[in-house]
């Protein structure tokens, strides 16, 4: 009963106590000083009335100070035994039965060792109220994670093969094909590079010089034969334009005078020689109206045009030169621009149609046996997204180049889709033999288990692996020598998707393993 008196903060007998001895003493000291004081005369005295209140002050506070910190302590202390007694309400009650009893007799500590053994009593029995509840949710959670697997993995038979629900077979793809004999097609690889077809390609070269005063196209335009591409002002075209006008002047008056002259001679009227030199005249006026027209037709002038050629007074009419067309096709190159000057012999535009292309292979000495023309070739170009193309050998030259020592193989491809673009790398598969084989898959089939090759076969409604022997290959298939018979069964679809299902469920290249 003392200890919880002490704890809700009561004064005990010893701390009602203190205050008596200290005034006691005080007392005490008073009179000491009362006695001393009248021995040493008025001014000790006057000190010492003025010291004892001071002194007094003092002592009481420390007793104040005393209580506070006492106090401060049972408070915590009754705090946290509040706290105990939420937490463990047993534990509790047989501390404070125990603390009262120390003070009584001997029997207390029987009694806290029931209250403890009851504690241990409850603290079992929450104990196995847990384990239950604990047993009662990883059943739970194990049935949820087993119906997981179900829904979300295949299922293995006992002899460790693979089972797949109509719907899983469906996701994955599988489809299964009958081993078969097939024509096995062995290949040389080459490589090449994409090139124009010179046999159409074009240079426009403007046939005199001249300055530009006109450009109607530019680079990559599509231009169809005859385009008017570009205007130069020439003087040398005006210069022959004008002779041809002149030659065809002269010869109008020869045949005038020629004319004349036959129809006097016939009539005798005037002599033979006089119509031998008109006839003369007349030969030379043709011949040199011919000169003069064949060098129109030199400088790019049609025939239409001659026909419609007269004096005229417009300006830049005779120094007009057309640039045209010579083919249809893609512009290529342009070397010029407004104002420039150009030579009788500058490139100024170059047109290539790109319908066509030539792929040139170096072909090593040591395959010069195998290439040869009329020979079929597949032209791919990984990582382009360019389709393959099919082609046949056209040209093989004749000499080995001395810095490479290859020789030279063209093909010309197809080129309507424009993606063959000239400078491209390619690779070139040359057939260079046809075997007849007794088992041939697609490669795609075929999958690399630790090591193995192994090639998966129905069993019932589940897959097993068989490890196969692979020999010769193309890019596409692959012969199998031994392991899968002719007439049997396999996955030819969707070998891969039963290939991660092994390699997740943890099993090795044998699991289910067909003999």
């Amino acid at each position: 009963m003392l200890a919880r008196r002490e704890a809700h903060g009561a004064p005990c007998a010893l701390d009602e106590r203190r205050p008596v001895f200290a005034r006691r003493d005080a007392t005490a000291g008073h009179a000491m000083f009362n006695d001393t004081t009248e021995e040493a005369g008025d001014p000790m005295k006057k000190a010492v009335m003025i010291g004892l209140p001071i002194v007094a002050v003092i002592v009481i506070l420390v007793i104040v100070g005393a209580r506070g910190q006492r106090r401060s302590v049972d408070h915590e202390a009754h705090l946290h035994e509040e706290e105990t007694a939420a937490s463990c309400d047993h534990d509790h009650e047989s501390g404070l039965v125990a603390h009262d009893d120390e003070h009584e007799d001997g029997d207390v500590h029987d009694e806290h060792e029931d209250a403890d053994a009851h504690a241990g009593h409850d603290h079992d029995e929450g104990s196995h109220d847990d384990e239950a509840d604990a047993d009662e949710g990883h059943d739970e959670h194990g049935h949820a994670d087993e119906a997981a697997d179900e829904e979300g993995h295949a299922d293995h038979d006992e002899g460790g093969g693979i089972v797949l629900s109509e719907r899983n077979r469906e996701d994955a793809g599988i489809r299964l094909a009958v081993a078969a004999p097939g024509h096995l097609e062995l290949t040389t690889r080459l490589l090449g590079k994409v090139r124009i077809n010179e046999e159409r390609l074009a240079h426009v070269v403007p046939p005199v010089s001249g300055v530009v005063r006109e450009v109607h196209v530019r680079i990559g335009d599509e231009v169809p034969a005859g385009k008017l591409l570009a205007v130069l002002a020439s003087r040398e075209l005006a210069e022959a334009r004008a002779q041809y006008m002149n030659a065809r002047g002269r010869r109008e008056l020869a045949l005038i005078n020629f004319e004349r002259q036959e129809e006097l001679w016939e009539r005798q009227i005037m002599a033979e020689q006089d119509f031998l030199d008109a006839r003369q005249a007349l030969s030379e006026a043709d011949v040199e109206l011919q000169t003069a027209e064949q060098t129109l037709h030199a400088l790019g002038v049609e025939e239409e045009e001659l026909d419609g050629l007269t004096m005229t007074h417009e300006a830049g009419a005779l120094t007009r030169l057309e640039l045209r067309a010579p083919i249809g096709g893609t512009v290529i190159e342009m070397h010029m621009v407004l104002g420039e000057v150009l030579g009788e012999d500058s490139d100024v535009l170059a047109i290539a149609d790109l319908r066509t292309a030539w792929v040139d292979l170096d072909v090593p000495q040591t395959d010069l046996a195998a290439v040869y023309e009329g020979q079929k070739v597949t032209i791919s170009a990984s990582g382009n997204g360019v389709p393959d193309v099919a082609g046949v050998v056209s040209f093989v030259s004749p000499i080995i180049d001395e810095e490479t020592r290859t020789v030279l193989a063209r093909i010309e491809i197809s080129n309507e889709s424009g993606q063959w673009r000239p400078g491209l790398f390619v690779r070139a598969d040359v057939s260079t033999d046809r075997l007849e084989v007794p088992v041939l898959v697609p490669k795609d089939a075929v999958q690399t288990i630790e090591g193995e090759s192994v090639l998966f076969v129905p069993d019932g409604d589940a897959f097993e692996t068989v490890d196969v022997t692979c020999g010769r290959s193309t890019k596409t298939h692959v012969e199998i020598v031994s392991g899968l018979s002719e007439g049997q069964e396999y996955v030819v679809e969707g070998a891969y998707a039963l290939k991660a299902e092994i390699v997740t469920s943890g099993l090795d290249s044998h699991a289910g393993h067909g003999h």
